[in-house]
C-alpha cells in the first residue's frame, strides 16, 4: 500500500497536539501525519494546509469543506470527522469528487446528554444566577421549580436524545419526543411517547434541541414554536445554534414567552462579547460548546477518527455518511 499524507489542519483548541499523541501515533505506518495546533488566519492558510492531503481528520466545524476548498485539495481521497455533525462539508461535492467522508456517532453521547440534563438543573433551580449573588454578598432566593413530574419534550431522538430520555427518567421527568425517524418501537424500549412536533412545544415544560444540522432542520425552532410553549417551559440546545431562529428566541425570552433558556452552542464561536444578545439575561445558561469536553469523551473522540482512516486504508470503510 502506498504512503499517504494525513493532515490534521484545525487541531485548535488542541485536541490531539503533536503527531506523538497516541492515536495520531497509529496513523504513522500507513503514511506522513502533519498537525496544525494554531487556527489558520484566512481561507487561503487553510487551502495550503490540505492542498497535499490524501486524507484530513477534520477537528473543528469552522474547517469548512465547500467546493472551493475541495477544488483545492486534489489528492483527498476522505475526510474524517471527529464528531458527529458534517454540516460544514459539502457532501454532494465530496461525492461528485469520490471523497468518502465519514464522522464518529455516540462517542459523545453520554458526556453531551449530562450537559443537556446539568442545563436542564441549572436554568431549573437558578444556580448561576445564586451562585454569581452569592459572590457579591447576596443571600436570596430565586425563582426555581422541580423537575418531578413535569415533561420533557427531545426534539430528536438519536443517540444524545436517546441517553437524555434515560437520565432524565430517572429524575422523574415523563419523557416525550418528536424524531425524523419514526419508529415506535425504539421509542417504546426508551420508555419514550412520540408525539406530533406542534404536540411537543405545546405539553413540554422543558424542550431539547437534539437534531443534525441539516437544511430542512436549520432554523426549524421559531417564533412559531417558540409561541407554543408554555410561560413557564424552559429551552435547551446542546446541538447546533443554525437549529434555532436566534431572533425569535431572543424575542421570546425577553417578552417573557419563555421562563429561561440553557445554550452550549452558538452562531460564531467563540462567541464574540458584543454578539451575545444573552449576556444581561438572568434566566439564560450558557456553556461554551462544551458539552462532549469530558476527560472520558475526548477519549472516545480523539481515537473513533483515526479508527476510521485505518478502516478506510485498509479497504474497510465504516461509519461513512455519503455514498
Amino acid at each position: 500500500m502506498a504512503r499517504v499524507t494525513i493532515v490534521v489542519p484545525d487541531d485548535f483548541p488542541i485536541s490531539y497536539g503533536s503527531v506523538s499523541h497516541p492515536d495520531l501515533a497509529r496513523l504513522q505506518p500507513y503514511g506522513d501525519v502533519v498537525t496544525h495546533t494554531t487556527r489558520f488566519a484566512d481561507r487561503d492558510e487553510f487551502f495550503g494546509r490540505i492542498a497535499e492531503a490524501d486524507v484530513v481528520v477534520n477537528v473543528r466545524a469552522y474547517s469548512r469543506f465547500d467546493e472551493e476548498a475541495l477544488e483545492h485539495a486534489p489528492r483527498l481521497k476522505m475526510i474524517s470527522v471527529q464528531g458527529v455533525g458534517t454540516d460544514n462539508i459539502d457532501l454532494e461535492a465530496a461525492n461528485r469528487r469520490g471523497i468518502v467522508v465519514t464522522n464518529t456517532p455516540g462517542v459523545n453521547a453520554v458526556s453531551v446528554a449530562e450537559m443537556t440534563i446539568g442545563l436542564i438543573l441549572a436554568v431549573a433551580r437558578a444556580i448561576p444566577l445564586s451562585d454569581r449573588r452569592m459572590r457579591e454578598g447576596v443571600w436570596q432566593h430565586p425563582p426555581a421549580i422541580e423537575l418531578q413530574g413535569k415533561t420533557l419534550g427531545l426534539l430528536g431522538l438519536g443517540s444524545i436524545g436517546a441517553y437524555t430520555a434515560k437520565l432524565a427518567a430517572g429524575l422523574g421527568l415523563n419523557v416525550i419526543a418528536w424524531s425524523w425517524t419514526n419508529d415506535p418501537e425504539r421509542a417504546a424500549r426508551l420508555g419514550v411517547e412520540l408525539v406530533e412536533r406542534d404536540d411537543l412545544f405545546r405539553r413540554a415544560d422543558v424542550v431539547s434541541v437534539h437534531l443534525r444540522n441539516t437544511p430542512e432542520a436549520r432554523g426549524s425552532v421559531g417564533k412559531h414554536e417558540l409561541y407554543l410553549m408554555k410561560p413557564t417551559a424552559i429551552l435547551i440546545n446542546t446541538a447546533r445554534a443554525a437549529l434555532l431562529d436566534q431572533d425569535a428566541v431572543v424575542e421570546a425570552l425577553a417578552a417573557g414567552k419563555i421562563a429561561g433558556a440553557g445554550f452550549d452552542v452558538y452562531l460564531n464561536e467563540p462567541m464574540p462579547l458584543e454578539e451575545n444578545p444573552f449576556r444581561e439575561m438572568e434566566n439564560v445558561v450558557l456553556q461554551p460548546h462544551a458539552g462532549g469536553v469530558t476527560a472520558e469523551s475526548s477519549e472516545r473522540s480523539n481515537r473513533a477518527p483515526v479508527d476510521n482512516v485505518i478502516a478506510f486504508l485498509e479497504g474497510k470503510p465504516v461509519n461513512v455518511v455519503n455514498p
